[in-house]
């Protein structure tokens, strides 16, 4: 990627950053915590990540224009453009679940049909077993794959600094296993953008709101994906990708079976994810700490850990179970 172009990208989100009150309120994206009862900031705040994201792959698409680097990546930032004007109409009509589940697998499923690398054919476990999927299960699995990590990301974006922090810390890692030079520099592209965003995400000068976390999610497992597939200078198994996302991803199953159980709406805002019981715990600057190191510490054992990937993916199921069986407990003890 250009140098020129990252460094516009990279300056162009520095400036929606210092002028995020104004685009928000010229645009009718401001999150009021009057109409939601979960929410705990008390001033109107900015919901201007779509637009820092949009940007971000707009300028993938303005380097591949001038540089014919990689047009993979095409696809992906048409759909994560796409994606974000999903949410950008879901933060101003608060749209039905059922609406919003029905078109992001629309754009996942117009992603996987793009960008044909994505298609998970063949499922490589680190315990040296093979799950074949073939071509049509292929595709309708990473369809399944996209739409889980979009929905995730979403529901994981309930704090300050959570999913842009993590999600800068995994473009780094994508970014030192890529040997496509091309997109491991998209990576660090990202990765240095969303450095940026945090600085001013974690003062509360905006949030990413519903169409920032599905463009950042959509952006993420997608790179998420081509890795997997295509060239990477250790070997990717289908385990490794899960270690990189069982943090939302294993929040959301949580949270949308208990809610089933308890005859509610899977959808239906609470404060019942981790990140909630964190921050009621520790606070809301450690939660975003714990949940960085998390994804650090397992993401970063993914490099090292070739055929063994499998323990370091059980090691982390367990750190997240004790995690919330603690955390409820504590919770739950009189002040």
């Amino acid at each position: 990627m250009s140098l020129i172009i990252a460094y516009l990208g990279i300056v162009f989100v520095l400036a929606i950053a210092l002028n995020a009150r104004f685009l928000g309120e010229l645009f009718g994206l401001m999150d009021d915590p009057m109409r939601e009862k979960h929410k705990q900031h008390i001033l109107p705040t900015p919901l201007v990540g779509a637009l820092m994201v949009g940007v971000l792959a707009s300028f993938i698409i303005v380097n591949q224009y001038f540089f014919d680097s990689s047009t993979r990546l095409i696809g992906v930032s048409v759909c994560t453009i796409l994606i974000a004007v999903l949410g950008v109409v879901d933060d101003r009509k608060q749209l039905s679940w059922q609406s919003r589940i029905l078109i992001i697998g629309g754009i996942s499923a117009l992603l996987v049909y793009w960008v044909p690398e994505m298609r998970l054919q063949n499922l490589i476990w680190s315990f040296g077993r093979t799950t074949v999927l073939g071509e049509y299960v292929g595709a309708g699995f990473a369809v399944l794959c996209l739409m889980t990590i979009v929905i995730s990301v979403n529901m994981m974006d309930g704090f300050n600094g959570g999913v842009i922090g993590t999600s800068a810390i995994l473009f780094l890692i994508m970014a030192l296993v890529a040997t496509n030079p091309h997109r491991q520099a998209i990576c660090l592209f990202l990765s240095s953008a969303l450095g940026v965003m945090f600085i001013y995400n974690m003062k509360g000068e905006f949030f990413l709101g519903d169409g920032g976390a599905y463009a950042l999610g959509l952006l993420l497992g997608a790179v998420a994906l081509l890795t997997y597939n295509v060239e990477a200078n250790i070997t990717i198994y289908a385990d490794t990708v899960f270690v990189w996302f069982a943090l939302p991803t294993l929040d959301c199953l949580r949270v949308v079976v208990t809610r089933k159980l308890n005859k509610a709406s899977p959808f239906h805002a609470s404060r019942d994810h981790l990140h909630h019981i964190l921050v009621d715990v520790t606070g809301p600057k450690r939660t975003t700490l714990i949940y960085a190191l998390i994804v650090s510490i397992y993401g970063t054992l993914t490099l090292i850990s070739d055929d063994k990937t499998y323990i370091v993916l059980l090691a982390e199921f367990l750190t997240l179970g004790f995690l919330m069986f603690t955390l409820q407990r504590l919770r739950e003890e009189p002040v």
